[in-house]
């Protein structure tokens, strides 16, 4: 049973487990439970809301089935390590996450007669979510496991013929004209509130403007030391990668919408600096994801990554 198989067929085990879970509870302590039963409280604990103790799994249940579908499908549809990992971790924090928030209602309800009565400690939110935290890093240990299936590797770019002893760097810029525009036109905006509003309404609108204005463009820069990604003039924020987190380089064309639009992305198998569309650095980390850095002719770049990492390797 390969890798993709054992994920189908272990995932589906969780999933109809974590239902039950989610059921039982409430079958097995009917008669201690309130009818109906507090399923809703304000910001001071205090009941303000109830539902049929027959109808609460309806509220549950369908929540927890989508986000067990489509992280079932997904993971089993897709063909790296990743998408499992991620698959894994989302079945694990959904599962930590409805199972917490069923917990603790059950919990509080629990031998109460009225469920006007019923209180609820705004600290058990906290276990919950810590809980969910934790069941997404373990399952992306569990799911992380295996190689990518067969057509899922990039097709590396070339290597360069490096000088023994001289020191290789390749650079190179990137700009959004869409985000300049938008960065410049929030500006003026801003100015026009400011003069013709009330200052205080248009300065917040300026910092935006100076936000989009100065992550609107990029420079690339490759060497020994890894790859290093510093947005807009002032050099500042820098994505750095080292070397010994990279796999392999690649090129490849996408649209900012293929890795979930303009700016910084992060998507279960991608991280992505998508300036503008076309085409991209690849670079397949050791984690198995991919970042992809639009950048103008980044071929060279691959090939300046693949030859360091083949010099590395020697």
């Amino acid at each position: 049973m390969n890798h993709r198989k054992t994920f189908l067929v272990v995932s589906l085990l969780w999933s109809v487990l974590v239902t039950v879970a989610l059921i039982a509870p409430l079958v097995l302590l009917r008669d201690r439970l309130p009818d109906p039963i507090a399923s809703h409280w304000s910001f001071d604990g205090v009941a303000d809301d109830s539902i049929p103790l027959a109808r609460f799994p309806l509220v549950m249940m369908p929540g927890w089935l989508l986000l067990a579908v489509f992280a079932v499908i997904a993971g089993t549809a897709g063909e790296r390590r990743v998408h499992r990992a991620s698959s894994a971790a989302v079945l694990g924090a959904g599962a930590l996450f409805f199972a917490g928030i069923l917990g603790s209602t059950v919990w509080v309800n629990l031998d109460h007669v009225a469920w006007q009565d019923v209180r609820l400690p705004m600290w058990h939110l906290l276990p919950v979510l810590g809980g969910a935290a934790v069941a997404a890093w373990i399952g992306w240990l569990l799911g992380n496991r295996g190689p990518d299936e067969p057509g899922a590797e990039p097709e590396a770019a070339g290597e360069l013929d490096l000088a023994p002893g001289r020191r290789e760097v390749w650079i190179s810029p990137v700009s959004s004209p869409v985000l300049i525009a938008v960065g410049a036109a929030t500006m003026l905006v801003a100015v026009g509130l400011v003069l013709l509003v009330n200052p205080p309404v248009g300065v917040p609108v300026l910092l935006i403007g100076l936000l989009v204005a100065a992550l609107s463009s990029a420079r690339v820069r490759v060497d020994e030391r890894g790859v290093h990604v510093a947005f807009g003039l002032q050099r500042y924020p820098v994505r750095r990668i080292r070397l010994d987190q990279i796999r392999v380089a690649s090129v490849a064309n996408h649209r900012a919408l293929e890795v979930g639009g303009w700016g910084y992305r992060v998507l279960p198998a991608t991280t992505a600096i998508m300036l503008r569309g076309g085409e991209c650095l690849v670079l397949r980390l050791t984690s198995g994801r991919d970042f992809v850095i639009s950048v103008d002719k980044p071929e060279r770049g691959a090939e300046l990554v693949n030859a360091l990492l083949a010099e590395r390797s020697m």
